[in-house]
């Protein structure tokens, strides 16, 4: 009995854990805008770079949003143009949000008799 609770609870928590590892265009626009409040902080404080540690937090939502923004962004470190391209994979991945929630094929459950 035990051992069947703690094979259930271990596979619960797998579970959870897969569920939070997951990364769907909703979690990446949040995160995109969490990037956004920071690049703007940057123009706020008059930096002319993108902190270091920001790049690859911007890698990855750029990447999972247009592969080609991620060449754009290679090359450029100043705030107002990574703004540009993180404005650009938004548009993107609000579009991968809106497809992502689109209702399931809808499967016939009996088929249709001939009469």
């Amino acid at each position: 009995m035990i051992q069947r609770t703690a094979a259930e609870q271990a596979r619960a928590l797998r579970w959870h854990r897969h569920r939070q590892e997951t990364v769907t265009p909703r979690a990446l626009l949040r995160e995109s805008d969490e990037l956004m409040y920071g690049l703007e902080e940057c123009l706020v404080q008059g930096m002319k770079l993108v902190p270091g540690w920001m790049t690859p937090r911007l890698t990855r939502v750029i990447s999972a949003a247009d592969a080609k923004l991620v060449g754009e962004l290679r090359h450029e470190r100043r705030p107002e143009k990574v703004i540009e391209i993180l404005y650009r994979a938004q548009d993107e991945l609000m579009r991968q949000a809106i497809k992502w929630r689109e209702p399931a094929r809808i499967i016939p459950l009996f088929r249709k008799r001939k009469s």
